[in-house]
């Protein structure tokens, strides 16, 4: 019986570890894909001391070739979490990789045509009972058509 229980004990435990860990990840898929939309104001209710007009200057489309004007469609990202490290004032940082993808003005299509790719450093911290990004760097690596298969 004992033995049972200590292994409920360490599942439930391990689901914990992984809840957490995902809960930061989904945390900054979200906020990335707010900012990718322009959604500024919902962005900043998911940061601590970002504002939306910071927010704005750091945008997506804003850092990708032509701006906003070139996008017609865009579709969910994909999203690469490079690293993530743990800084001792219980924060996250993650060093992420966000793939856009879009069509461009002018293409009409079911299925995206580009993608643009961002490497992205993001710090979360636990506050409120919620993880809250608390900075955020996006850089703008690459633009490319994809390939069809």
């Amino acid at each position: 019986m004992l033995k049972k229980l200590a292994i409920v004990i360490t599942l439930v435990l391990v689901a914990c570890g992984r809840f957490g860990k995902n809960a930061v990840e989904e945390r900054y898929k979200q906020f990335a894909e707010e900012v990718l939309q322009r959604r500024y104001d919902a962005a900043a209710a998911m940061a601590d001391g970002l504002t939306a007009a910071e927010l704005g200057e750091l945008g997506t489309q804003e850092r990708i070739g032509a701006g906003p004007a070139m996008f017609q469609t865009l579709f969910p990202s994909r999203f690469v979490i490079d690293t993530r490290e743990n800084g001792a004032d219980g924060a996250v940082i993650l060093h992420a990789t966000q793939t856009v993808l879009f069509n461009p003005a002018g293409v009409e299509s079911i299925r995206p045509a580009m993608f643009a790719t961002m490497k992205q450093v993001v710090t979360l911290k636990q506050r409120d009972g919620a993880w809250k990004v608390t900075a955020f760097t996006n850089s703008f690596e690459k633009m490319d058509s994809l390939s069809v298969h």
